[in-house]
Formats: C-alpha cells, sequence, structure tokens
C-alpha cells in the first residue's frame, strides 16, 4: 500500500470480509449489505417510526416501507402500534433483530484483534490516538 486511498481500501474490504464473515457464522447471511446498514440505524434510533427513519436515511417513506417490509419477513423487526397514535407505527427489533448488536460487536472485536496482532503496545496506543483525532475531524 503505497497511499492512504489504497490503505482505506485495502480496510474497509477487511472490515466488510470480517462483518460478512461473522454474520454467516451466526447464521445472519440472509441480510444484504444494505439491510445490515438500515437495521444498525434503526437500533441506534430506538423504535423509530417509518418517517423518522425515512428522514434519517435520506429516503422516501415508500422506500423505506419496502426495506421494513423486508427486515419483517425475515424476522428482523416488527412494527408496534403508537400508544399516543394510534394511526402510527413504531419499529421495535424482532427477537432475531436483536442479536444484532451481539453480532456486530464480536465481528470488531475480531477486527480489533486482526489489528492489534501486526502492532506493539506502543503502536496501537498510536493508532487509537490517531484514529480519535480523524475521526473527532468530521
Amino acid at each position: 500500500m503505497n497511499n492512504l486511498k489504497e490503505a482505506i481500501n485495502y480496510l474497509s474490504a477487511l472490515i466488510d470480509n470480517v462483518v460478512e464473515e461473522t454474520m454467516n457464522q451466526f447464521d445472519f447471511n440472509d441480510l444484504t449489505h444494505q439491510q445490515l446498514r438500515y437495521l444498525r440505524v434503526i437500533v441506534r434510533m430506538k423504535n423509530p417510526s417509518i418517517s423518522e427513519l425515512a428522514t434519517e436515511l435520506k429516503l422516501t417513506k415508500p422506500t423505506v416501507t419496502v426495506l421494513v417490509d423486508k427486515l419483517t419477513a425475515k424476522g428482523y423487526v416488527k412494527r408496534v402500534q403508537s400508544d399516543k397514535d394510534k394511526r402510527s407505527q413504531h419499529l421495535h427489533l424482532a427477537k432475531k433483530g436483536m442479536k444484532i448488536n451481539t453480532i456486530m460487536e464480536i465481528a470488531h472485536e475480531r477486527m480489533a484483534k486482526i489489528l492489534r496482532s501486526g502492532l506493539s503496545e506502543t503502536e496501537t496506543a498510536i493508532l487509537i490516538k490517531l484514529l480519535r483525532k480523524t475521526v473527532r475531524c468530521n
């Protein structure tokens, strides 16, 4: 790897592979990368409505409805009627969907182990410091 762009491409592919292997190991291979991303947004938002999810994803409500229907059919998400407005539904994780956080934690730990394996403790500390500094710029 001769430049930062190549390093990012390599790291991105490595992360994708680790996540995919972990998902397959725990029999979550029916999710596409896009569906996994959407599911993680639902988790982060804590029971959003379809409108809230559409706004967050910068997609139309009909597009998000199709997405939610697919995640519901696969058993990851369930729709729950709002207590405040009976016309509104919120998205909750179904039992299967609740496992996604654990699986992603395992994938992240595997990725951290890969990165640490080629570095000394000092280099690992420097990497952490550099990543914090870089990410903070966003």
